[in-house]
């Protein structure tokens, strides 16, 4: 986890005064994601004496017996971990073979069955891809499955440096490229930086884009329909744009160095599949968004921002609407609680962002009933009680039937910030959608603006919504969605990248 100073305002606002059907979420994306795991979720069956808390389930098959429950929420997305082998015991973000699909959380026949129930329940699974860095399989570079050589590190990496490495002093001529230092982003600065553990990756290597790419056409075979990119401030923007262009998913996000709001922009534009074209570009994780509402719990009247919205949905810079490739959340894996392998809580991470009751409450209040698309953190909705269950479940369902998406127009009202509450009017495909946090009817509901025809849809502790359709219908349940199609299992070997998806 990582600790920044940040202004108020940056914080809360963070804006500089900057394809193909559904990929990377097109634009005015409805769905609504959840994160189907947590630090601790490899942990999960395990045989070690120090797990027996977590039980005798492996993830894989806990998510599967949860994929009624998923559908059930009306989450169109589930977010996964790595899904490489990274060891007997690891959450996976250091891949030693990318092509083996055992794991810590369960081996390849529960993977699969977890994905096809996933599936069967329309559900769209989105796979972690950690490719900015690569652990070798029993030393610091001895790369199987896919095989790779030295050549395929960046050149200034610490194995070729530090004396316990077995490729110590391997002459240059035998490395891959430096580390790219792209010149800035498009209007906006950015740069990738060397990751201190694990081997940085030559993406200029075509053999290493050529196994990239079949590895994520692999994962497609399996039942994974979206890429969430990990670290992806460590390698150019524009090796997503290539390998979203190649795999074609129906959802791409980035996780992009937690405090660069400006470079995330800059990123988001270069990972385009149609150069210029922000419709085609990958989403990137909200951070400032996640930011200005943990540290601003009950400062309602800070929540307007510049009266358009927190952080990245939040930001109009060069007229673009950078809201459509927002993807806000309240905690990740990465954030708040979460433990060592002896129990302990780790360093910078012995709480979490959110306290349950009223602070997750009206987290989850603001982000989904706002543009960009929200995510809910599996342990919030499965394992933090049943009445935070219902009220996300409620939320995501007044999101569905307003028919609010990433694109929402989106209408702060100042006559509730002046009685020191948060009050928004959010225009959805269907209806409109009004939201209140902090205080009660008597500070705000939409009558105090002239609204009417409206129905109450959800309510917890200080925070209500209201949903107006037309002809102010009896409060309804959205639809849930018709199942997807299991597609057939390929190995790599039996995948074909012809050299011209290599530029």
């Amino acid at each position: 986890m990582k600790l920044f100073a940040r202004s108020v305002i940056v914080a809360l606002v963070a804006v500089a005064a900057p394809g193909w059907a559904r990929a990377q979420s097109g634009f005015d994306d409805d769905r609504v994601m959840l994160q189907g795991f947590y630090w601790e979720s490899y942990r999960h069956g395990d045989s070690d004496p120090r797990f027996a808390r977590f039980g005798t389930k492996r993830w894989y098959q806990i998510v599967k017996e949860q994929a009624g429950a998923v559908r059930d929420g009306r989450f169109d997305l589930i977010w996964l971990p790595p899904p490489s082998y990274a060891g007997e015991r690891s959450a996976g973000y250091n891949p030693k073979q990318y092509w083996k699909l055992d794991n810590s959380y369960g081996d390849f026949n529960a993977h699969r069955a977890m994905l096809e129930e996933l599936l069967k329940n329309g559900v769209e699974p989105v796979a972690d891809i950690v490719i900015n860095h690569r652990d070798g399989n029993t030393k610091w570079a001895d790369f199987v499955n896919p095989n790779w050589d030295t050549s395929a590190i960046c050149r200034d990496d610490e194995a070729f440096s530090n004396p316990n490495s077995e490729v110590v002093n391997t002459p240059v001529a035998k490395r891959g490229a430096p580390e790219e230092r792209p010149a800035q982003y498009t209007q906006h600065g950015g740069t990738t930086f060397q990751y201190g553990s694990f081997r940085d990756i030559d993406h200029t290597n075509k053999q290493v884009r050529t196994d990239i790419i079949k590895y994520l056409k692999q994962l497609q075979s399996a039942g994974y329909r979206g890429w969430r990119y990990d670290m992806v401030h460590g390698y150019h923007a524009k090796w997503v744009a290539l390998y979203n262009k190649r795999t074609t998913p129906t959802f791409s996000v980035g996780e992009y160095d937690w405090d660069k709001h400006g470079e995330q922009r800059g990123w988001i534009w270069n990972t385009a599949t149609t150069p210029n074209e922000l419709k085609t570009a990958s989403a990137v994780f909200d951070f400032s968004a996640q930011f200005a509402l943990k540290d601003n719990k009950g400062k309602y009247r800070n929540w307007y921002g510049l009266d358009n919205g927190l952080g990245m949905a939040g930001d109009n810079t060069d007229g673009k609407p950078w809201k459509q490739r927002s993807v806000t959340f309240l905690e990740n894996h990465d954030t708040g609680s979460r433990t060592d392998e002896d129990g302990n809580p780790e360093q910078n991470h012995e709480r979490d962002s959110f306290a349950n009751g009223w602070e997750v409450e009206q987290g989850y209040a603001y982000i989904l009933t706002h543009p960009g698309v929200p995510t809910v953190y599996w342990k919030h909705y499965f394992d933090w009680g049943l009445k935070l269950r219902q009220r996300i479940a409620a939320l995501v369902n007044a999101r569905k039937v307003a028919g609010v998406h990433a694109g929402s127009a989106l209408f702060v009202q100042q006559n509730a910030k002046e009685k020191k509450v948060y009050a928004a009017r959010v225009q959805g495909r269907t209806g409109d959608l009004y939201v209140r946090v902090g205080g009660t009817d008597n500070d705000w509901q939409p009558s105090a603006s002239g609204y009417n025809g409206y129905r109450e849809y959800a309510a917890g502790e200080g925070w209500k919504v209201w949903v107006a359709l037309p002809d102010n219908p009896e409060p309804r349940q959205a639809p849930k969605k018709d199942a997807f199609p299991v597609p057939e299992y390929k190995k790599p070997e039996d995948i074909n990248v012809p050299d011209e998806w290599l530029d």
